[in-house]
């Protein structure tokens, strides 16, 4: 169903896109209205084709979350939220190191905290990281995969316009009056399609390749660090795994707690 409402959609932005053009009145710079309905619209009924309605809306709430994220904020928050996990467990206070674990932000660390609290085996607790790491990674890979599509499609759709604006030009070049809306439409749909493709779906779709680099990052220095919790080894080889990072020393504190 998705399908055919993405093409009949885009079928509908291609007329609407004419009929606007042929009721302009005349060019008036660079925000051309049937330009930017065909460019601003019309790929994301492409996309329609081949996502549903809800895919596209996690794309969206995806986007978001990509937008707000910080390596350096989430490294920062991981070794704390790790630190306190640790010092209840080292205490011995499970309970209280499993609320702490579940009050984390970071969805992995609640995942795999509770596991070393059940000893399990550190090449078991190792497989679920990377379980878990490659469930959230290929959710952000179709994001990053929709992203990139609407790049290739812009241009592509930017043609189509530019198409559009030369037949209309040569439909009827003794009217004078419509030679400006049909080179408007013509080179304006080109321009359009190329600074929405690689100034704005790409840089997104590079952000969200950047975050998902960063989830298989920490899941591998998260699942090492809470085999070196389970087994009880110092809190400071732990920090090691962290390396220099600016966060992780701010956190050191928490984590040298015994």
């Amino acid at each position: 169903m998705h399908a055919v409402v993405g093409i009949l959609g885009f079928a509908a932005v291609l007329f609407a896109t004419v009929t606007l053009q042929r009721a302009d009145g005349g060019f008036g710079g660079f925000l051309y209205k049937p330009a930017l309905l065909l460019i601003g619209v019309g790929p994301l009924f492409i996309a329609l084709v081949s996502s549903k309605l809800e895919e596209l809306v996690e794309v969206g709430r995806e986007i978001a979350r990509c937008i707000r994220f910080s390596a350096a904020r989430s490294r920062a928050e991981l070794v704390d939220e790790l630190g306190r996990f640790a010092a209840d467990l080292r205490r011995g206070k499970p309970a209280e190191a499993l609320a702490a674990a579940d009050a984390s932000g970071h969805a992995l660390l609640r995942r795999l905290a509770p596991l070393v609290v059940k000893q399990y085996a550190p090449d078991e607790l190792e497989r679920t990281a990377a379980a878990a790491a490659f469930a959230q990674v290929s959710a952000l890979k179709r994001t990053e995969d929709v992203l990139t599509g609407l790049a290739r499609v812009a241009p592509a759709t930017g043609l189509v316009g530019t198409t559009l604006g030369l037949i209309a030009l040569l439909k009827d070049l003794r009217n004078f009056e419509q030679l400006g809306p049909a080179m408007a439409l013509a080179l304006l749909c080109t321009l359009y399609g190329l600074v929405l493709a690689n100034g704005f779906y790409q840089p997104l779709a590079r952000l969200v390749h950047v975050r998902a680099v960063v989830i298989q990052e920490e899941s591998r220095l998260l699942a090492r660090a809470l085999v070196l919790v389970g087994e009880g080894k110092p809190l400071a080889d732990v920090r090691t795994l962290f390396g220099e990072d600016g966060a992780a020393a701010a956190a050191a504190p928490r984590l040298a707690m015994e």
